[in-house]
């Protein structure tokens, strides 16, 4: 519902500081973060929230949301959310892994000796240097046919026994594949392939550095060439060289082929199979600083790269499905150090920090239908420690046809959550300290994936029926005061982010309890947000229906929010999208067209409405009985 763009991050002073005061329980402080302007500064490619995963990794992708992001891939990374339509009491469906993945080519091209190539010779004992470029006046097929004679020969001098040759021909190709799309197709169908995974196991840290290159530019955007490097049994060879390797650069090339292998979904379950753990281990363990606490040490943190290609990879991994995102939460040290890092980046000031991004879309992505999927042990210490919380039966729909109101009960049912103040592995996922962690990127951050994939993870988890759920809707609007930036979500050029933060509203509006909040702080501007028709470009249809069925929820539960919609000039709003639903019914039609209906329920108000010159008519007509009667049938 997320994609992918990212840098890691160093270890600030500051941030050392900030941590070393008394506050390891948790460093995320909204008072003490500097405001970030509302603009969205970079492209959104095409999610998860959070959102979508990521696409062929490098060309500056996204995510998201994902709800899943990328959150693209928006997720955040990022598969918007369930087709079903619902109402009161049913919440906002969480957001899926994001379909889309993301690959990175990284800039990919090794220095070339004074911006020269070596090209072997046809005699094979001597090298020339020539231009990586050609004449001019060359024609189109002679510069093919010059290439391919080049590639050849290079291929053929990755199997000789002179080391120097092979690290020219390793990187000849490397640079040759990142320059001109038609050499992969010539590497694939000269064999060059099993050659240069062979390279990747000889003892030559330059060598390993351009085949790993090499390999990581043949297989950018190139479906039929990752699967070569899985069938050529390519993918073990990759792990073992990255755990083994002491050369940051090679981990980085490595780590970018990985990143571009995770972006088709074929490899995916491969891929979480045999890397997820290896992965995680050798680089996102002791890159995020978790390992060493809040005094990293060690080479690896020298390149932020690093960091950025792993959690790239595992944002596409982590929208696999069920058992992927199973493995990931059970994946030792992964979630720890995911959140260690985000934290991190948040006490150094740093939200629109690349590398976060990816991390807020993997949590994001692995957060959907997390209440459902967590094991029997999680959820039996849950119900030991908070009674079920599920939306009573007694409790009226949107459809309801009966004038009931939602009775008020106590706003402390149910306590906080237990506030543990050191989770690990998946607790952190329901933890109130992630829901502060959360508020603090939708906060600070200005780029749209991460606001999208953070929305989308509290989104997943306020989704569900059952204790987690309320907990922390809860703690997002009483203990938190986190409305103040959800709210400020909703008037955001990007529509992925007002989508999952309306989204986000309606599941928690399903709660009484948290109705006097939400009327008081968000609905003048559920109302501005609100279209004039139903067919207006600048509003998503999803978020109409988002905002009608708060807007119904609100409603029923207390009159004088019926009569803030009619101040607001929200009422007139309502009608004209029911009314524009007259020859082709609309969901946004409908959710108006019902709200109406339970405006009309609040008898007291009838002579309010006639003084503003409404009468009966506008709340009970042929258009509203008909979408009544059909939720009846």
């Amino acid at each position: 519902m997320y994609n992918t763009s990212g840098r890691g991050r160093y270890y600030s002073n500051r941030r050392q500081q900030v941590w070393n005061q008394g506050r390891s329980d948790d460093a995320v402080f909204l008072d003490n973060l500097p405001s970030s302007p509302n603009t969205i500064q970079f492209q959104r490619p095409g999610t998860s929230q959070s959102l979508t995963n990521i696409l062929d990794a490098g060309r500056s992708a996204a995510a998201m949301g994902q709800t899943q992001v990328q959150m693209q891939n928006r997720n955040l990374s990022m598969g918007r959310e369930s087709q079903k339509y619902s109402w009161h009491h049913m919440a906002r469906a969480s957001q899926p892994p994001s379909v889309c993945s993301v690959q990175i080519d990284g800039n990919s091209r090794q220095s070339m000796r004074g911006m020269t190539v070596a090209v072997l010779s046809n005699g094979g004992a001597t090298e020339r240097q020539t231009q990586a470029s050609f004449s001019g006046a060359q024609t189109e097929a002679a510069k093919g046919e010059a290439i391919e004679r080049t590639l050849d020969k290079a291929i053929s001098y990755l199997t000789t026994s002179n080391s120097e040759w092979q690290v020219t021909a390793a990187t000849f190709i490397q640079h040759q594949c990142f320059v001109n799309v038609d050499s992969k197709r010539m590497v694939y169908f000269m064999h060059g392939i099993p050659k240069l995974i062979k390279a990747l196991e000889i003892d030559n840290v330059e060598l390993q550095r351009a085949a790993s290159g090499a390999l990581r530019n043949i297989v950018f955007e190139d479906s039929d060439n990752k699967m070569e490097v899985k069938d050529q049994n390519g993918i073990p060879v990759v792990l073992r060289l990255l755990k083994q390797t002491r050369d940051v650069e090679t981990k980085k090339q490595l780590t970018g082929l990985l990143w571009n292998l995770s972006s088709i979904d074929s490899l995916k379950d491969i891929l979480i199979r045999e890397a997820l753990q290896p992965v995680t281990d050798t680089v996102v363990v002791p890159c995020s600083g978790w390992s060493d606490g809040d005094y990293p040490k060690g080479d690896l943190l020298s390149d932020p790269d690093l960091f950025y290609n792993a959690t790239g990879c595992l944002r596409n991994m982590s929208s696999a499905g069920l058992e992927g995102r199973r493995a990931m939460r059970e994946c030792e040290s992964l979630i720890d150090s995911l959140v260690h890092y985000v934290r991190g980046t948040i006490a150094d000031y740093k939200a629109d920090d690349k590398a976060t991004e990816n991390c807020v879309c993997i949590l994001h992505n692995v957060s959907y239908q997390l209440e459902s999927e967590l094991p029997g042990r999680y959820c039996k210490d849950l119900a030991g420690s908070r009674r079920d919380v599920s939306p009573q039966g007694k409790t009226p729909g949107c459809f309801a046809t009966q004038s009931r109101k939602i009775k008020q009960k106590d706003d402390h049912r149910v306590p906080f959550p237990e506030e543990k103040s050191n989770p690990h592995g998946v607790e952190w996922l329901w933890s109130p300290i992630i829901v502060r962690m959360y508020l603090s990127l939708i906060a600070k951050s200005t780029r749209s994936y991460t606001q999208e994939a953070s929305m989308g993870a509290l989104q997943n988890l306020t989704a569900g029926n059952g204790v987690i759920s309320f907990s922390i809707a809860q703690t997002i609007v009483q203990r938190e005061n986190g409305l103040q930036h959800i709210r400020r979500m909703l008037h955001l050029s990007e529509p992925g982010v007002k989508k999952t933060a309306s989204s986000l509203l309606r599941n928690m509006s399903r709660y009484p309890e948290l109705h006097k909040q939400m009327a008081n702080q968000v609905l003048p501007d559920l109302v501005s947000v609100l279209p004039n028709t139903a067919q207006d470009p600048q509003v998503p249809a999803e978020m109409t229906v988002s905002v009608c069925s708060i807007l119904n929820n609100l409603v029923q539960s207390d009159s004088q929010n019926a009569r803030s919609l009619l101040n607001n000039e929200g009422l007139r709003k309502i009608i004209n999208i029911s009314t524009n639903d007259s020859n082709v019914p609309t969901k946004a039609g409908q959710s108006a067209s019902i709200l109406l209906h339970t405006m009309w329920k609040h008898s007291e108000l009838h002579s309010a409405y006639k003084k503003a010159g409404y009468k009966k008519g506008a709340f009970i007509n042929s258009i509203t009985m008909r979408v009544i009667q059909s939720q009846k049938d």
